[in-house]
């Protein structure tokens, strides 16, 4: 549908332009959700690149810390992709103040800062005594923090 025709639509249904705008809200927390998915998906990456000489070293117990913190990223993944879109529920009349609003965008760019550390983290592993004590803490951290988010999110409504 062309946005002239969404102009329409909204000059002549009632509460057609606030539904609008709850979409673009919902649309927008897909894709913040995704962007971090996929960063995500580029630290699960580097890990692998890092784990892979470990297995031809016999490197077992390093494999099995390394492997615990890949699950926890696909879990925080997971739980990333599971979550309800958007800032209010499709069939409530409630909605998102905009200081709860502005908090949901602070917590957004605090998760991407908090990935930012995480893929540092990673890239910094030394094969020879690789130490995922860190990475994991900022990973605990990356849970909460979505978490919180979350319950801000359903809090709103």
């Amino acid at each position: 549908m062309s946005e002239s025709s969404m102009d329409l639509l909204s000059k002549y249904i009632p509460g057609f332009g606030a539904y609008r705008s709850e979409q673009k809200k919902r649309d927008d927390d897909v894709a913040v959700r995704k962007y971090l998915i996929d960063r995500l998906q580029e630290c699960k990456r580097e890990l692998q690149a890092f784990l892979t000489p470990l297995v031809e070293q016999s490197n077992f117990s390093a494999i099995t810390q390394g492997e615990k913190l890949r699950g926890a990223l696909e879990l925080a993944q997971s739980k990333m992709r599971s979550t309800v879109e958007g800032y209010s529920s499709w069939f409530e009349s409630s909605r998102i103040d905009e200081s709860k609003l502005k908090q949901v965008v602070d917590l957004d760019n605090d998760l991407i800062g908090v990935i930012d550390r995480l893929q540092q983290e990673i890239s910094n592993l030394v094969s020879t005594k690789p130490d995922f004590t860190e990475a994991q803490k900022i990973v605990v951290h990356l849970k909460d923090r979505f978490a919180s988010r979350n319950e801000l999110l359903s809090k709103s409504h």
